[in-house]
């Protein structure tokens, strides 16, 4: 029995360890958009690499001098990944205007350690 617990006790902390390593290999991506400006109540629907991860609506804050992972609360959508590329697509479900882009496409590249900002503009 001695010997199961001195084996736990030099395990441990190389258990750890590798939860660590795993945490500091990400980082963080923001969406939001300047969809408020309108008049309009909107959704917009977010995914990466074809998964659904969530939406932005009309509770959403547009602020181009406030925008930051730090202080996101109600900016926009924020998560939390693993570093790496990745495809977003974003398609408004609720409002579609005229004269105005509905729906974006693109690639990211998530930096550990670091915030990526995708900012969802309306205007063409």
């Amino acid at each position: 029995m001695k010997r199961i617990i001195i084996a736990f006790l030099l395990f441990a902390p190389l258990m750890s360890c590798e939860e660590s390593k795993e945490d500091s290999e990400k980082g963080q991506l923001l969406f939001y958009t300047n969809s408020a400006l309108i008049n309009c109540p909107f959704k917009i629907e977010l995914s990466l690499n074809g998964d659904k991860i969530g939406s932005i609506d009309a509770s959403s804050v547009f602020s181009d001098t406030n925008c930051n992972c730090e202080d996101s609360s109600g900016i926009g959508l924020i998560l939390t990944l693993k570093e790496g590329t990745f495809n977003y697509s974003a398609n408004e479900v609720e409002c579609t205007a005229i004269n105005r882009i509905n729906s974006w496409t693109g690639t990211v590249n998530v930096t550990k350690d670091s915030c990526t900002v995708v900012f969802l503009n309306i205007y063409p």
